[in-house]
């Protein structure tokens, strides 16, 4: 069984390239959907987000209000860091579980880590190898606004407190180009999988 870890900055296409993963038979454990679960009304981690950050980022219904907490945590790295401090450690320890059973399992030839943190949080180290998606700046702030509904400025935030495309560069095996089209991605993909399900 081979693990991929999959990554990429806000807006460069990181979900299209997990979608069609998974079209293509790989497992994916989506590191944002664990991180959402465990922000659930009544979950352990919503009381500690309360805790840490105030009940105003608790809704009257004990739901998570995730754009105040993400408008906050986006402009403030200290705030982001004690965010995750609280959900990350939960999510490596739900990955880590998951992907022993598929190993006991068996019948899965390929397991994608799609975590937007994937390097932050050091669980490049799982994997075999790291793909990073990247896309040209003007095309990766469009589709935020289009998506996310979100300002220049709330877009901004989100793309300096993350870690820079360099970087993230220099610690991936593979990078796909998302700046093109859809079929260009599919392309770019099909080639490096065709490669890895060789090697297993």
């Amino acid at each position: 069984m081979k693990i991929i870890g999959l990554t990429g900055g806000i807006g460069t296409g990181k979900s299209t390239v997990s979608d069609y993963l998974r079209e293509k038979g790989c497992h994916v454990i989506d590191a944002d959907e664990l991180s959402r679960k465990m922000t659930e009304k009544g979950a352990p981690a919503l009381k500690k987000i309360a805790e840490e950050f105030g009940e105003k980022y608790i809704s009257e219904d004990g739901n998570l209000e995730r754009k105040a907490l993400g408008d906050l945590v986006f402009s403030d790295a200290s705030s982001l860091s004690r965010l995750q401090s609280i959900i990350t450690e939960r999510v490596i320890q739900e990955i880590d579980s998951e992907i022993q059973a598929l190993r006991k399992e068996g019948g899965t030839d390929i397991v994608v880590i799609d975590a937007p943190l994937l390097f932050e949080c050091g669980m490049e180290s799982v994997a075999d190898e790291n793909w990073l998606v990247t896309a040209d700046m003007h095309a990766r702030i469009e589709r935020i606004k289009r998506r996310d509904g979100l300002s220049q400025k709330q877009i901004e935030n989100r793309i300096n407190n993350q870690m820079t495309e360099e970087k993230k560069r220099g610690m991936s095996q593979y990078i796909l180009d998302n700046s093109g089209t859809v079929e260009s991605l599919y392309r770019q993909i099909d080639r490096r999988l065709e490669r890895v399900r060789d090697e297993i």
